[in-house]
């Protein structure tokens, strides 16, 4: 668990991460100290924080957006 917490962290969550998201500083610490001991709880803060900012933000802009109104023609 504790090698896939650290590839998880690595590739999407640590500063210049290859699919960074876009996520506060306070809520990367927050799961870079859950890493010490991970647990199938280290990235709930992080991803109560991407579900929501997918749901004010990017959620509304795609169904707002020109392509979705033609997908659903």
């Amino acid at each position: 668990m504790a090698e896939k917490a650290k590839k998880i962290y690595e590739e999407f969550i640590q500063t210049e991460a290859p699919k960074e998201v876009n996520i506060d500083h306070f809520t990367k610490a927050v799961t870079m100290k859950n890493l010490v001991e991970p647990s199938p709880t280290t990235f709930d803060m992080a991803q109560k924080r991407i579900f929501a900012l997918m749901e004010k933000d990017s959620l509304p802009r795609f169904v707002r957006s020109e392509f979705y109104h033609e997908l659903i023609k």
